[in-house]
């Protein structure tokens, strides 16, 4: 625990504005507070015996830890901040980096920066809906995003050694995210009127795909398992950078490819995931698309229902359609103004090429 805090507290000197991003601090601050928006912190700390940090606690705590800090009005708005308002850099530079912070495992800095990814491509979406994607926003989202796809693989490698089905599964979920963004950045950015915005949206989904390309091809990690004779499961991993190779394997007894399981299990509650929030959201869309997405639901559920014994490939598909159906969801609870569903298409025009 004194390792953590120590870690924490030498972390968290690097985490500061330079002198022109605290003039655009102060200005924002200034302007909240003339207008009267700012709000009272609803976060209160008691003392407890007991603490503990988890992967799946990192984001929340981390967010809390930052209202508590600097209170909840500005911690609060900066999150719906994209590129180009003012408290961008704020959200980028305070909320974010101490969730980098407290993401102490690698499987946890992971998660942490796949999360970050998605978050890049979520604000380029809204600006795509506003027609907003300008080519500086774009350049500074793509930069933004090939950091935290590189950090991603720089932790992938490391947990690799240790547990290759663990990895695996953060590379798949991750290649699903990529497509499911890159292809709603370009269904948004069809009917944008601004020509840059459009341009510039084309461009950003194309980025996307081909990073998403890069990792299905395995890039600098390989993951394959085998069932012996005896009915056992090697899993075996190979790593390669540019000074040397590393191989590591483990052997498990099991019915099933243990990294198509992962991967299968990641697919079933990413569904879930969807069909609540369509199940939330559903009345607000018409009769007709309603049922197009409810078949969409369920043809996924039927996939992922009959996963077993099925290639590695077939998991992964899985979870790049529920993955997409997510997506999709999500966005057009978002953006109402737009008829962006139903979603599959794409990723099985994309399949069949």
């Amino acid at each position: 625990m004194n390792k953590f805090f120590s870690q924490l507290k030498k972390e968290t000197h690097g985490i500061q504005l330079t002198s022109k991003e605290r003039e655009v601090m102060r200005h924002a601050l200034e302007s909240a507070m003339r207008s009267g928006s700012l709000v009272k912190s609803p976060i209160r700390l008691t003392r407890s015996p007991y603490l503990f940090i988890s992967s799946k606690l990192v984001s929340p705590l981390a967010f809390a830890l930052v209202v508590a800090v600097i209170g909840g009005g500005t911690a609060y708005a900066a999150e719906a901040a994209v590129p180009g308002e003012l408290l961008y850099t704020f959200k980028v530079q305070v909320n974010e980096k101490v969730a980098e912070v407290l993401a102490i495992s690698s499987e946890a800095k992971a998660e942490v920066h796949t999360k970050l990814a998605e978050r890049r491509m979520k604000e380029a979406e809204v600006l795509t809906s506003r027609g907003e994607l300008t080519t500086e926003a774009k350049t500074e989202l793509e930069t933004r995003l090939e950091d935290h796809a590189a950090r991603v693989d720089s932790e992938v490698e490391v947990i690799e050694r240790e547990d290759p089905v663990a990895a695996a599964d953060i590379s798949s979920r991750f290649e699903s995210a990529l497509a499911a963004h890159s292809a709603l950045i370009e269904r948004l950015g069809e009917e944008v009127e601004d020509e840059t915005s459009r341009r510039e949206s084309v461009r950003l989904a194309a980025a996307l795909k081909e990073r998403g390309k890069r990792l299905a091809r395995g890039g600098a990690v390989s993951i394959t398992a085998e069932r012996s004779v005896s009915g056992d499961i090697a899993v075996q991993t190979f790593v390669k950078s540019d000074e040397s190779a590393i191989t590591a394997s483990i052997v498990l007894e099991a019915n099933d490819d243990p990294v198509a399981v992962r991967i299968g299990e990641s697919a079933s509650s990413t569904l879930e995931e969807a069909e609540a929030r369509f199940n939330a959201f559903e009345k607000n869309l018409n009769a007709t698309t309603a049922e197009r997405v409810k078949k969409q639901l369920q043809k996924t559920r039927e996939l992922i229902k009959n996963l077993h014994g099925k290639d590695k490939e077939v998991y992964e598909k899985a979870l790049k359609d529920a993955k997409t159906l997510k997506v999709f969801i999500e966005a057009q609870e978002k953006f109402e103004q737009r008829e962006l569903l139903p979603t599959l298409e794409i990723g099985e025009e994309e399949g069949g090429r």
